[in-house]
Formats: structure tokens, C-alpha cells, sequence
């Protein structure tokens, strides 16, 4: 081989690694560049009266002009889609199935990229402040891309949307959308908190994406009264708050995992105590006795030790005070 025509191979193999490339319909290399016109091209097929409409896309951050940080600002709609000279050839009616897609495609009508390009194309710009932890998130592993959960062309993306939000983390997490419906349950049908109160759904160092480090931490951003530090602490309190709570919710009050008294005597189950109804043993027994039935009515451990977060009293060993 002459050293021409081996160079010539190597301009030519360099050219292609570094244009983007598609495949038409026979499957051959097309390599796409910027195109020309921009985003005025762009918006002369995808106007308001197209069937693909984008234009709401201009009312969006991502669309701010004048911010020099904005995707638009250099490069137009092709600073997330790539060049995109091949998609914006003028066809023929009956050859419009054959377009083919920009560099990087969300979809819906054309076949979407590949998740890694399409979350590479978002991260490119998103890369700090609460995505920091992306990488080898349960959502990075899981394979969710970031157009599962946001919509970008949208003026008021749902995800950002405190009322909205839930819905679109629900169409995913199920189990979550059937607790947070029970009787007892933290306030998100309401509207006052919604899934991003609690957790980052691009990763966190807290177990289940949280915001902070531990579960108690991120209920203590709210639950300030029980952060302590007391002077008699309940163990199983400073361990995990899930411990004796569900975090959606619960048909129990208070969230509880099991009602009271049961909930206490799942851990406290001493023998003799007016409220007991299990020996020594952790064997349930048959309440005869008429007295100890009539405690056990209507009563629940709280009603004497209602510090069970813990307690600061001097004679508060038992969290009475």
C-alpha cells in the first residue's frame, strides 16, 4: 500500500470518528453536520401549525438566547440534538418516512438514540449541583434516560412541577403511589410535599436517593422536634425512623408499621406489665384476667410513655416526661 492511500485512509477514517453518523435506509454510513440555517430551519417544519409542533421549547430556559450558558446559544437546536444536516434535507411527501433522525433523537416519531447519548447530550451541561451523583444512581443503573422522566420542550416540565411531580415519579414506583393513598400518609395528595422533598432522583450518598446522608436526617429537615440530642434516648429512634414508620404511608395512624400497643411490644415484651400480653418468652398468652383485659381497651403505650422519641426530663428514664 502506497503512503498516500494509506493516509488518505487515516483523513478519511479520522473524518468519519469525528462527524456524527447515521444509517439510511440501506444501512450505509450518512455523516451529519451543522446545518446552515439553525434553529430558523428547525422551526420552519416544527412550527405550532406542523405536526410537529416544538415551539413551546422557546419559553423555556433552554431557550434563553441570551444566556450564554444556554444550549441554544451556540448552536441552536443542535446543541442537544447534534448536527442534524441529514434530517433537514427537503424530501418528498412519500419519502418522509425515510428522514433521518438528528444526531441525538428523543423520539417520538423517529427511533430514539441510545439512552447513553441521550443522558450524555443532557449532562453535558447538567453536570453539577444535584446531579453531581448521577453516576451509579439507582435511575443511572436502572437505565432510565433523562426524557423518561422530563419533558425539556415543555414550558412547565412536570417533574419540576410540585403539584405534577409525583405523577410522573408514580408511573414508575407503584408500590409507592398505592402507600401514599392510604389513610395515613404524608401530605403529597395535598400538594404540600411532593417525592423531591425527600429524595434526589439523581443519586445521593444516602441510602433510597435521600437527600442527606441517613433517613433520619431527611425527616429531621421537617421533623426538627425529634432530632434531639436528649438525654434519654430510644434506641431504635436514633437508629432509623423507619424502624416503627412507613414513609408513604400507612393504615395505621402516624404512619406506623403496626398499631399500638403492638408496635412497642414488638420489641418491649417483659412479663407483668399492665399492658403485656406475652410471657417472658415472646409466646403470645390468653388475656383471662378481667383487670389486665380492661387495660388493654382502648389503650396504647404512648398514653403513659408519650416521650417516645426521648426524653430530657430528669425522671424521664422511662420517656413519661
Amino acid at each position: 500500500m502506497s503512503s498516500s492511500t494509506w493516509i488518505g485512509g487515516l483523513i478519511l477514517a479520522l473524518g468519519l470518528w469525528i462527524s456524527p453518523v447515521m444509517a439510511d435506509e440501506h444501512g450505509s454510513a450518512v455523516v451529519q453536520q451543522l446545518t446552515e440555517r439553525g434553529t430558523d430551519g428547525c422551526l420552519k417544519c416544527h412550527s405550532s401549525e406542523s405536526n410537529n409542533p416544538v415551539v413551546s421549547v422557546l419559553h423555556t430556559p433552554h431557550f434563553m438566547a441570551g444566556d450564554p450558558n444556554a444550549p441554544v446559544s451556540d448552536k441552536g437546536c443542535e446543541g442537544c440534538h447534534g448536527a442534524s444536516s441529514e434530517h433537514a434535507k427537503k424530501l418528498a411527501e412519500e419519502k418522509e418516512h425515510l428522514r433521518v433522525p438528528p444526531e441525538v433523537n428523543w423520539g417520538p416519531k423517529m427511533a430514539k438514540s441510545s439512552i447513553e447519548s441521550r443522558n450524555t447530550a443532557c449532562l453535558s451541561c447538567h453536570e453539577k449541583g444535584i446531579v453531581i451523583n448521577w453516576a451509579g444512581s439507582a435511575h443511572d443503573t436502572d437505565d432510565v434516560a433523562c426524557s423518561d422522566c422530563h419533558s425539556s420542550h415543555l414550558q412547565r416540565d412536570p417533574s419540576l412541577d410540585k403539584y405534577s411531580e409525583a405523577d410522573v415519579c408514580f408511573a414508575c414506583h407503584k408500590t409507592e403511589q398505592i402507600e401514599a393513598n392510604k389513610p395515613s400518609h404524608h401530605p403529597m395528595r395535598e400538594g404540600k410535599v411532593t417525592c423531591s422533598d425527600c429524595h434526589n432522583p439523581h443519586g445521593s450518598v444516602g441510602p433510597a436517593s435521600v437527600l442527606d446522608a441517613t433517613i433520619n436526617d431527611t425527616c429531621y429537615r421537617c421533623h426538627a422536634e425529634k432530632r434531639g440530642p436528649f438525654l434519654w434516648e430510644h434506641q431504635p429512634v436514633a437508629e432509623d425512623c423507619t424502624n416503627c414508620h412507613f414513609a408513604h404511608g400507612s393504615t395505621n395512624e402516624r404512619l406506623l408499621k403496626v398499631a399500638r400497643p403492638f408496635i412497642c411490644q414488638q420489641c418491649h415484651t417483659a412479663n407483668h406489665h399492665q399492658s403485656s400480653i406475652y410471657d417472658g418468652d415472646d409466646v403470645a398468652i390468653t388475656v383471662t384476667d378481667t383487670d389486665i383485659a380492661r387495660q388493654l381497651t382502648s389503650k396504647a403505650c404512648t398514653n403513659c410513655h408519650s416521650q417516645v422519641h426521648g426524653s430530657n426530663h430528669p425522671s424521664g428514664v422511662r420517656r413519661t416526661r
